[in-house]
């Protein structure tokens, strides 16, 4: 191999003037349309795919798990010193959850990709760069995960701090691009005048005098509770019956901040290569709220931090005075409840923020399931609340078919399997396109494609795939509502809308790829039930020839005893809805409080 200077880039903004170096850009995610054009006689070359591989996808998935348990002790062992706070390690994880969910799936990605690329060509014989752009400390979420996930310009600079601790030489070049951000697909801004903007200051108004007028007489002190997809009605039910409060929607805080030495954290042990990487970065990239703000952040908590129990669903995310606050009440005995959100819990064969909840929490309530992969959480399966809302709710009034679809920024994020990682955009778009080639010209006619809500820079590609096969491309209404009406629905990855469609009774045909989407042991059987009955394929065109199938009589052939059979059978272990699910709730945390 020839010694020349390989030029590393994460993106695919470029310095004009090393268009005649050989670049090689560390994933196909970064090779834009543009970037092919303006690149098209130039002999660059694209690093291989990492996580397109079930080996390594586990691997990372099963590291990450275990660094982020060994992180949360070393680091809350710091912080108590830093702050000379007599707290165990364990105060610290909830407020550290969010940071470390978002910091370092995106950091272990590039380190991995940057250790590939000393491999193939010799670390003395690269070079990346790094756009010019000052970091953080960051508040923490969603700011974090737009600067190391999805805002190019920072991204690239991420890498850079990644590159230049690993002895790889960093080139830094400036870039007047505008920043690329995630763009919501669905809403336009809100005319001040117009009746929806209305209606949402009515409903918001009707509710804050509805918490103060019905709700806060029979508020008590035994839970906390997230607000969650509760209406008015239920979350009047639960005061009275549970002695719960409900977290206020914190407004912005007026927050104070103190000096610390944040050089301080690198006085923390690592365990390898990669854990020594993280401590050197953590000076830059540790959030305020765990350092410059907290006790600020802390004082405010302690006046919700006398409950016997939390429960939660995002606010961990969230609201860092409700992680301070359950952090302060479990010093005193409180118990924390958080609560499964989506799909894919209890499924994947491994789930990183899974796996995250249920290490912090003492309980974790499911949607029917119940396992012990991962230690922590008592595992407490309850009926869902919102699929409650729509069991067997399907009516069919619209002939068509639904597709629905996601995305995902273009740098990791987190470490999830198909097709959530950008290695797998290649497969995730061969299996759309297989799909769409199989089914029949007169079935296609009655197909809407549902994109993702945002777009992180793939839906131009999605939509130049579909356009000659005379797909509509359409975001409209919620899915949940649309699952009730439509003729049928299709899905091309494993989702919450897939548990939906089974509860509402929507006939539904399901496929992705099996090897990067693999069930966890436990969660097999009731998957084999889906694909006995021919709901799921895990080849897109046995998937198109189903719906060509079907589709003169959908409903005869989701009706027929044997498939619906199985829907229930799969219903009762990861989708339970029940309409007495509030009595269910009430009887469950009684027990958890007593």
């Amino acid at each position: 191999m020839e010694n020349r200077i390989k030029y590393l880039s994460t993106i695919s903004i470029l310095p004009n003037e090393v268009l005649d170096k050989d670049i090689v850009f560390m994933s196909k995610a970064a090779v834009t349309e543009s970037t092919r054009l303006r690149l098209k006689d130039i002999n660059y070359k694209v690093l291989p795919d990492i996580w397109d591989n079930h080996k390594k996808l586990k691997e990372g998935s099963v590291y990450l798990e275990k660094l982020y348990g060994n992180l949360t002790k070393k680091i809350g062992f710091a912080l108590s010193k830093l702050h000379n706070v007599d707290y165990p390690y364990s105060f610290w994880e909830i407020p550290m959850a969010s940071w470390l969910l978002f910091f370092l799936p995106p950091l272990f990605d590039q380190y991995s990709r940057l250790r590939l690329a000393v491999e193939l060509y010799g670390r003395e014989n690269l070079t990346l760069f790094a756009c010019q752009h000052k970091f953080g400390p960051y508040s923490g979420y969603p700011d974090f995960i737009e600067k190391l996930c999805v805002t190019e310009q920072s991204v690239s600079a991420f890498n850079g701090e990644v590159a230049r601790h690993m002895g790889i030489t960093v080139r830094e070049f400036s870039s007047d691009k505008p920043p690329r951000r995630r763009e919501p697909i669905s809403g336009k801004r809100l005319d001040v005048l117009s009746m929806s903007f209305l209606l949402k200051v009515f409903n918001k108004l009707k509710k804050e005098l509805w918490n103060l007028i019905v709700l806060k007489p029979f508020e008590g002190k035994n839970i906390l509770m997230d607000q969650y997809v509760f209406n008015e009605r239920e979350r009047s039910v639960f005061a009275k019956e549970l002695k719960a409060a409900f977290m206020p929607i914190m407004k912005k805080n007026c927050v104070k901040s103190e000096n610390i030495d944040r050089l301080n954290l690198l006085s923390i042990k690592p365990h390898d290569e990669f854990e020594a990487i993280v401590i050197k970065l953590l000076p830059t990239f540790a959030p305020k709220y765990l350092l410059e703000e907290f006790r600020s952040y802390s004082q405010t908590a302690e006046r919700y931090s006398n409950f016997k129990l939390y429960f939660f669903v995002n606010l961990w995310v969230s609201n860092i005075v409700f992680n301070y606050a359950v952090s302060l009440a479990r010093l005193k005995g409180a118990k924390a409840v958080s609560c499964q959100h989506g799909g894919g819990y209890g499924q994947h064969e491994n789930n990183y923020v899974e796996s995250i909840e249920r290490h912090f929490s003492d309980c974790f309530v499911s949607w029917g399931w119940k396992d012990f992969i991962y230690p922590g959480a008592q595992i407490l399966p309850l009926p869902q609340p919102n699929l409650s809302r729509i069991l067997n709710k399907h009516s069919p009034k619209l002939n068509i078919a639904i597709w629905g679809s996601t995305s995902f920024p273009k740098h990791v994020y987190r470490f999830y399997p198909y097709p959530f990682m950008p290695d797998m955009v290649p497969i995730y778009f061969s299996y759309k396109k297989s799909f769409v080639t199989t089914l029949d010209s007169d079935v296609r006619n009655f197909v809407v494609y549902r994109p993702y809500h945002y777009d992180y820079g793939w839906l131009e590609e999605e939509k130049n795939l579909l356009k000659e096969y005379n797909i509509r491309i359409k975001y409209s209404g919620t899915l949940p509502a649309l699952l009730q009406k439509v003729k049928l629905y299709i899905s091309d990855h494993l989702s919450t809308s897939c548990m939906e469609a089974l509860v509402a009774n929507t006939p539904s045909v399901f496929f992705w790829d099996y090897e990067l989407c693999r069930e966890r042991e436990g969660a097999k059987p009731a998957f084999d039930l889906l694909r006995k009955a021919e709901i799921l394929f895990h080849d897109p065109i046995d998937a198109a020839n189903k719906v060509n199938s079907i589709w003169n009589d959908v409903q005869g052939w989701w009706m027929e005893p044997e498939r619906q059979k199985a829907r229930l059978k799969f219903m009762e272990t990861f989708c339970w809805a029940d309409s007495c699910w509030q009595e269910r709730w009430i009887g469950a945390f009684k027990e958890l409080v007593k």
